[in-house]
């Protein structure tokens, strides 16, 4: 596994860590919830470089996909509230409408490149 893979992998999950810290909901079971998405994250990266082997179907990355996706966009509705732009002044508010999407779009890039090849190993197999 390359070392930007490993540094990218460590970041995932210190983001995973940090949206713990935020959150205004800090149940058990949303920390579990919240360090399962961050696991299955790194996990994409450990099948792609191999370090585990793929699972035998399809399902497994599917559901871990899935799980991911609801974690981080329905149940951590609640931080959009927090990073909203309501606090930044009006002048600040279009560059900001524009760089925080661009800065997560560039952020996720390695994680969405990796899904992408690891689902494109299973059609491959077909």
């Amino acid at each position: 596994m390359p070392l930007w893979a490993i540094l990218y992998s460590f970041v995932l999950f210190i983001s995973t860590l940090f949206t713990i810290k935020i959150s205004p909901d800090k149940t058990l079971l949303y920390r579990l919830s919240e360090i399962a998405s961050g696991v299955f994250a790194v996990t994409f990266f450990l099948f792609y470089y191999e370090v585990v082997p793929y699972p035998q179907h399809i399902l497994a990355p599917f559901l871990m996909l899935a799980f991911i996706l609801f974690q981080e966009i329905w149940v951590n509705r609640d931080l959009y509230a927090i990073l909203s732009l309501e606090d930044i002044p009006e002048e600040e508010r279009g560059w900001m409408l524009f760089f925080v999407p661009f800065m997560t779009i560039l952020f996720l890039s390695p994680f969405i490149w990796v899904v992408t090849q690891v689902f494109k190993h299973y059609f491959s197999l077909t």
